[in-house]
């Protein structure tokens, strides 16, 4: 079925159709809600979320990008919504903590599986930023504005983030001086 046909089909709360774009889309809206929330059980919530609005606001997709990417950023929207009411950023970090950021083309050569599990161990307000820049492409200014923080706070988020990542996951590397 094309996206149109899909598209037209939820526009008209038809159930069959509103399953087959659940059973589409469903694997990478959970994906992307997994990078965001710490457990699964928070990640299926926020996936669930996802369609709940999807097929709410079916009406508001102008069709000027990709189907599949309008989905997604609204799954990262109902993440950052539910993750915005529980998370300081600025409480997350100290000074003394903050190091030189990495060279990004360490970032652009990870596997998602081994980004899934670099970001676990992240503190919430720096894994969002990690995945928000690093992943999705988003600049700090928008990062900010999406979050409700400054771009400074957003810049040294990323920074904090990819230093702890260094360190847990390259410090052999650094130590022969490879990276």
């Amino acid at each position: 079925m094309s996206e149109s046909e899909l598209i037209k089909g939820c526009v008209k709360q038809d159930p069959k159709i509103q399953n087959l774009v659940y059973k589409q889309y469903a694997s990478r809206v959970f994906g992307t809600c997994k990078r965001y929330m710490r457990d699964r059980e928070r990640a299926e919530e926020m996936a669930m979320n996802t369609f709940l609005t999807l097929f709410k606001k079916i009406g508001q997709f102008k069709q000027e990008g990709s189907f599949e990417g309008w989905i997604l950023r609204i799954a990262v929207n109902c993440c950052l919504m539910e993750l915005r009411k529980k998370t300081n950023f600025t409480d997350e970090l100290k000074p003394d903590t903050i190091f030189l950021a990495v060279d990004n083309t360490v970032t652009n050569e990870l596997a998602a599986n081994d980004i899934e599990k670099m970001l676990s161990i992240l503190p919430e307000g720096a894994r969002i930023v990690f995945n928000l820049y690093a992943v999705e492409g988003y600049k700090h200014a928008e990062i900010a504005e999406q979050l409700g923080i400054s771009e400074g706070t957003s810049k040294s988020q990323l920074n904090y983030a990819k230093e702890k990542l260094k360190k847990a996951f390259f410090n052999n590397d650094l130590k022969n001086n490879t990276l």
